[in-house]
């Protein structure tokens, strides 16, 4: 027979590793690369040191002329709070009631749960990977009562949101209920509280201002891991905007790593759209060249710039790439994925005002990269190919 024991215990023992693997390695190729550390946590806090420079300690003199000093290396404070990721797993306890005495309906309840679980989890650390840590999902431009958004692709049906205006609080726990990725366009359960304008921006339920620093967090942000940019420019990523004349061509993709490789950075990832990916392969046909192919950690198959894979996602703009060394990143974690366990170690727990019964997972984490001036950003890159070509 069933029983809520015999739930945790499948849940501790069957679901918790295969759920944490299946976010480590099928999240996104991106997320598949960074390493993972325990090291540099200081109570709640990551606390790594960066260098910033060479050591000065070198010279060539003369035969009796004084040694060089013996100067340190320069390094920087990298101070940064460890996220805090949830996610929640919910059965009713008429569910468990009907299927206490069904082993394999119990299962197959447990497994629809966790697939969720895992879709959601996957869905939502794929985009922040690539934000900035405020938790900024979308801003709104409001026309005819419908709610267009810059970015659909980091809205899901089923997610729960809150939309601002500044750091006041419009509409609270809003559930979304429907996308159209063509129009980009999504509608919401409830318009209680002040009306939506332009200009307002869309937030995960509670993560204003608590989500991972992601990519455009490491390019944008003017302050990053507790250092001022303006104070030390070697903070700065790379950025490139490109001309209505430039193409996302061989040349284009070289003349960046080549940049990037001059200040001493090995590039050995190419993040891209789905446009510039698709840019690439046909300036490549055009011209009639070979296409080369790689295949990632996760499976993925894609197509390379000289052995350099380039990869496609949708949370990236159709006109911007990234060009990155994945070994200048790291996710500084407490642990892995863990369930939330009371005082007893019960991970099943009831709702207080509803016949349902819950299970949280949860990882305190951060993403750090020890480098930013090895990240590059290419923006306004022309995502169709001029006629001349």
């Amino acid at each position: 027979m069933v029983t809520l024991s015999s739930a945790e215990n499948v849940l501790k023992d069957v679901y918790l590793g295969v759920i944490a693997d299946q976010i480590n390695t099928k999240t996104n190729p991106l997320f598949s690369r960074i390493k993972r550390s325990t090291r540099n946590i200081v109570g709640k806090e990551v606390r790594v040191v960066a260098p910033i420079g060479i050591n000065g300690g070198i010279m060539a003199g003369e035969e009796t002329s004084d040694l060089p000093d013996g100067v340190d290396t320069p390094y920087l404070s990298f101070v940064a709070p460890l996220k805090n990721l949830f996610g929640r797993f919910e059965i009713s306890d008429k569910a468990i009631r009907c299927s206490s005495t069904d082993v394999n309906s119990f299962v197959n309840l447990l497994q629809d749960g966790m697939d969720s679980l895992l879709k959601a989890s996957i869905f939502n650390l794929s985009r922040m990977i690539y934000g900035d840590g405020t938790g900024c999902l979308s801003t709104i431009t409001v026309s005819g009562g419908t709610y267009a958004v810059d970015n659909v692709d980091a809205i899901a049906p089923g997610m729960y949101v809150d939309i601002y205006t500044g750091d006041t609080l419009k509409i609270a726990n809003a559930l979304v209920t429907n996308i159209d990725k063509s129009a980009k366009t999504f509608a919401i359960s409830t318009t209680s509280g002040e009306a939506v304008a332009t200009g307002d921006k869309v937030y995960l339920h509670n993560s204003k201002g608590n989500e991972i620093i992601g990519l455009k967090g490491i390019v944008n942000n003017s302050t990053l891991y507790g250092v001022d940019k303006s104070t030390y420019p070697i903070m700065n990523a790379k950025t490139y905007t490109a001309t209505s004349s430039d193409a996302f061509d061989e040349d284009y993709v070289q003349k960046v790593i080549d940049d990037l490789e001059m200040t001493g950075t090995n590039v050995n990832f190419i993040n891209c759209s789905y446009e510039l990916k698709r840019i690439y392969q046909r300036y490549l046909t055009l011209y009639k060249k070979n296409i080369e192919y790689t295949t990632l950690e996760d499976g993925m198959k894609v197509l390379t710039h000289f052995g350099t894979p380039i990869v496609p996602t949708s949370q990236i703009g159709a006109g911007e790439c990234y060009f990155l060394n994945t070994d200048d990143f790291m996710f500084y974690e407490l642990g892995d994925w863990k369930w939330l366990e009371d005082e007893s170690g019960r991970v099943l727990k009831q709702h207080a005002n509803k016949a349902a019964y819950s299970a949280t997972l949860v990882k305190y984490t951060e993403l750090l990269c020890h480098k930013p001036s090895g990240v590059a950003f290419c923006q306004n890159v022309p995502t169709t190919i001029p006629e001349s070509v």
